[in-house]
Protein backbone atom coordinates (compact mmCIF):
# COMPACT_ATOMS: atom_id res chain seq x y z
CA UNK A 1 0.00 0.00 0.00
CA UNK A 2 1.55 3.53 -1.07
CA UNK A 3 1.55 6.27 1.77
CA UNK A 4 2.15 9.83 0.48
CA UNK A 5 3.35 12.18 2.84
CA UNK A 6 4.06 16.07 2.96
CA UNK A 7 5.82 18.24 5.69
CA UNK A 8 6.42 21.84 5.60
CA UNK A 9 9.47 23.11 7.67
CA UNK A 10 10.97 26.84 8.36
CA UNK A 11 14.20 26.95 7.16
CA UNK A 12 16.74 28.62 8.80
CA UNK A 13 19.20 29.26 5.64
CA UNK A 14 21.67 32.18 6.82
CA UNK A 15 21.93 33.06 3.06
CA UNK A 16 18.22 33.85 3.02
CA UNK A 17 18.02 34.67 6.67
CA UNK A 18 19.50 38.25 5.59
CA UNK A 19 16.35 38.94 3.36
CA UNK A 20 13.66 38.69 6.60
CA UNK A 21 11.71 42.02 6.90
CA UNK A 22 13.52 45.04 7.55
CA UNK A 23 14.27 45.78 11.34
CA UNK A 24 13.63 42.47 12.71
CA UNK A 25 16.19 39.30 12.16
CA UNK A 26 15.07 37.58 15.42
CA UNK A 27 12.93 34.21 13.76
CA UNK A 28 9.88 34.55 15.98
CA UNK A 29 9.27 38.23 14.06
CA UNK A 30 9.13 36.59 10.53
CA UNK A 31 5.91 35.64 9.16
CA UNK A 32 5.10 32.22 9.66
CA UNK A 33 2.52 30.01 7.66
CA UNK A 34 -1.13 28.76 9.13
CA UNK A 35 -1.23 25.61 7.46
CA UNK A 36 -5.22 25.63 9.00
CA UNK A 37 -6.06 28.55 6.23
CA UNK A 38 -5.32 26.79 3.56
CA UNK A 39 -5.30 23.15 1.84
CA UNK A 40 -2.41 21.38 1.57
CA UNK A 41 -0.80 21.53 -2.03
CA UNK A 42 -2.08 19.08 -4.40
CA UNK A 43 -0.05 16.50 -5.70
CA UNK A 44 0.93 16.70 -9.26
CA UNK A 45 -0.31 12.94 -10.75
CA UNK A 46 2.40 13.16 -13.47
CA UNK A 47 4.85 13.33 -10.56
CA UNK A 48 2.96 11.00 -8.10
CA UNK A 49 2.56 8.15 -11.37
CA UNK A 50 6.21 8.75 -11.14
CA UNK A 51 7.21 8.35 -7.72
CA UNK A 52 8.88 11.66 -7.86
CA UNK A 53 9.66 13.56 -4.69
CA UNK A 54 11.68 15.97 -2.97
CA UNK A 55 11.85 19.30 -1.24
CA UNK A 56 11.92 22.51 -2.46
CA UNK A 57 12.84 25.88 -0.44
CA UNK A 58 10.77 28.88 -0.96
CA UNK A 59 10.74 32.39 -0.21
CA UNK A 60 7.42 34.45 0.68
CA UNK A 61 7.07 37.75 0.78
CA UNK A 62 3.91 39.03 3.34
CA UNK A 63 1.73 41.88 4.28
CA UNK A 64 0.47 43.02 7.19
CA UNK A 65 -2.99 41.26 6.64
CA UNK A 66 -0.81 37.73 6.16
CA UNK A 67 -1.73 37.68 2.93
CA UNK A 68 1.09 36.44 0.35
CA UNK A 69 2.24 39.75 -1.53
CA UNK A 70 5.29 37.38 -4.02
CA UNK A 71 6.25 34.13 -3.75
CA UNK A 72 9.87 32.50 -4.99
CA UNK A 73 11.16 29.30 -5.66
CA UNK A 74 14.63 29.43 -4.32
CA UNK A 75 15.88 25.78 -4.67
CA UNK A 76 14.30 23.60 -6.82
CA UNK A 77 13.41 20.09 -5.59
CA UNK A 78 14.28 18.32 -8.86
CA UNK A 79 11.25 18.87 -10.68
CA UNK A 80 9.44 21.93 -11.74
CA UNK A 81 5.88 20.67 -11.40
CA UNK A 82 6.30 19.92 -7.72
CA UNK A 83 8.04 22.98 -6.95
CA UNK A 84 5.52 25.13 -8.26
CA UNK A 85 2.60 23.26 -6.42
CA UNK A 86 4.14 23.85 -3.49
CA UNK A 87 4.85 27.72 -4.16
CA UNK A 88 1.16 28.39 -5.77
CA UNK A 89 -0.22 26.01 -3.30
CA UNK A 90 1.44 27.93 0.08
CA UNK A 91 0.82 31.36 -1.64
CA UNK A 92 -3.02 30.57 -1.23
CA UNK A 93 -2.38 30.33 2.78
CA UNK A 94 -2.32 32.83 5.53
CA UNK A 95 0.47 34.13 7.78
CA UNK A 96 0.99 35.71 10.81
CA UNK A 97 3.30 38.17 12.15
CA UNK A 98 3.28 40.14 8.83
CA UNK A 99 4.36 42.10 6.88
CA UNK A 100 8.07 40.65 6.14
CA UNK A 101 9.77 37.72 4.25
CA UNK A 102 10.21 34.25 5.06
CA UNK A 103 11.91 31.31 4.17
CA UNK A 104 10.16 27.44 3.94
CA UNK A 105 10.83 24.42 2.60
CA UNK A 106 8.01 22.35 1.44
CA UNK A 107 8.90 18.36 1.24
CA UNK A 108 7.09 15.62 -1.02
CA UNK A 109 7.92 12.08 -0.06
CA UNK A 110 5.97 9.24 -0.60
CA UNK A 111 6.22 6.04 1.62
CA UNK A 112 5.62 3.05 0.25
CA UNK A 113 3.79 0.29 2.99
CA UNK A 114 3.30 -3.14 2.70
Amino acid sequence: MKHLCTAAMLATLATLTACAHAGSTDAAQRPVVEFSSCAKPAWPQEDLKAGHAGTVALNFTVDELGAVKDSAIVKSSGHPALDEAARSGIAKCRFKNGPGKTDLQYVWIQEHGK
